[in-house]
């Protein structure tokens, strides 16, 4: 049964990196690289920033909790609880959503880049709609936590196949719309992702209208949600940052810049995706049986062919890159993204693909750590990935201008792997922890 799931969702998993190339596609054609696409993805920032960092809390606290509750048979108030997060999600995502909406002038000023007029009136035009994803997001992410909790993991997993395709087919339905067209996409792909984790969980019996918790006994709960999630929240605002601060760094390149680089960083995420999302479950699940058991020779072993497995596809992963990738892209994309285009979003490309054998195997240390139940060296370890992030990216940006930002992301990754070997012996009594 655990083998069906795991297949199902991996399957799924890939669908959504389908749909997601497959609305890529759409705008590279429609929009190429240019002023106007460097305004829209600038405009995602804050909302993917404060959307991110609220997941990780939340799903911090939330999963114990819900956890202990649901354990002592408690389920009116396991579900009470569940609807009362549910509100409160729906109503601080609402809160940021109109501040951000209203702060559009001050982060236009912040964000876009001076000498590029065009960025900002494209991210002026679209900040009032993006900043509603801070509230989709939210409720959204949430949603997919309650499903999990139920065991409908391939809803989980399949709504975001919709969310892509919506927003593809609109692109595709619609392209004299412009930038309209593409925020409209992404926010009706958001909502009918919403829609049926909704529909889901109403065939669960989950009610929205329900009872809700007493204040006596929620207010306790979310201050240990708090307590809970305090730990984590550093560690999590560091990795959201990490992922925000380029395209803004990258915007002061010039015209073109931040969109070229949003279409490396997709290639580049939807790749580390495809190679982690079967893997990365069974990781932690051996990881913690072996940690359980005190199986310090299996753990090294492990390790070892982990290293050699995220060496070879990260060298492999390169040599396409360099070999293949701006033929492939001139072919594949066609349209307003022309040989100009392909060649500079090749060079982000490769750049970033430098560091794709650290991050993959980064992520097996995290597991390994995770298992070992190490949250502080987790955060300590964002925390390095910031720092190396910051100082390749200031230490190259007079030599390698916009390449820098990528090689940047490559040397955050590659902090986490090289401080990070001399912490995967752990302490005894982190491997005879039950």
């Amino acid at each position: 049964m655990m083998a069906r799931q795991l297949l199902l969702v991996t399957l799924l998993t890939g669908l959504s990196q389908l749909a997601a190339f497959f609305k890529l596609w759409f705008t590279a054609r429609i929009f190429g690289v240019g002023s106007e696409l460097d305004g829209y993805n600038l405009a995602l920032v804050v909302p993917t920033l404060v959307a991110g960092i609220s997941a990780g809390f939340i799903q911090t606290g939330f999963f114990p909790l819900r956890a202990r509750l649901h354990a002592r048979g408690d389920i009116a108030p396991t579900e009470a609880l569940e609807r009362g997060l549910l509100w409160c999600c729906a109503a601080l995502g609402g809160v940021f959503a109109v501040a951000t909406a209203l702060a559009t002038p001050w982060l236009a000023d912040l964000l876009t880049p001076h000498n590029l007029p065009a960025a900002g009136r494209a991210f002026t035009l679209v900040m009032p709609y993006a900043a509603a994803l801070i509230a989709l997001n939210m409720v959204c992410d949430y949603l997919g936590y309650l499903l999990v909790t139920r065991g409908l993991f391939a809803v989980a997993a399949g709504a975001p196949v919709v969310n892509g395709i919506t927003g593809a087919l609109l692109l595709a339905a619609w392209p004299q719309g412009g930038l309209y067209c593409l925020i409209f996409g992404t926010l009706a792909g958001t909502s009918a992702q919403l829609a049926i984790c909704l529909f889901a969980l109403r065939h669960r019996r989950f009610a929205l209208l329900g009872a809700l918790p007493e204040r006596s006994a929620f207010l306790p709960q979310l201050r240990d949600m708090l307590a809970l999630g305090a730990w984590v929240l550093p560690g999590v605002c560091f990795s959201n940052i990490v992922a925000s601060l380029p395209p803004v760094w990258v915007g002061r390149f010039g015209d073109g810049a931040v969109s070229a680089f949003g279409y490396a960083y997709r290639l580049h995420s939807s790749v580390v995706q495809l190679l982690l999302m079967a893997s990365s479950t069974l990781i932690l699940a051996h990881f913690s049986d072996l940690v359980a058991a005190g199986n310090r020779p299996a753990i090294r072993r492990m390790l070892r062919t982990a290293a050699a497995v995220s060496c070879g596809a990260g060298l492999a992963a390169m040599a396409a890159v360099w070999c293949l990738g701006e033929p492939l892209l001139g072919m594949v994309f066609g349209g307003r993204f022309d040989a100009t285009a392909a060649s500079r979003v090749t060079s982000l490309w490769s750049g970033l693909t430098v560091g794709l054998g650290f991050a993959l195997l980064g992520n097996v240390f995290a597991k390994l750590w995770q298992a070992q139940s190490r949250p502080k060296l987790i955060t300590a370890m964002a925390a390095a990935s910031l720092a190396g992030l910051c100082i390749a990216y200031y230490s190259l940006r007079p030599i390698l201008g916009e390449l820098s930002v990528a090689i940047g992301l490559s040397a955050s990754a590659a902090a986490v792997v090289l401080l990070g070997i001399r912490y995967l012996e752990p302490r005894p009594a982190a491997l005879a922890r039950p």
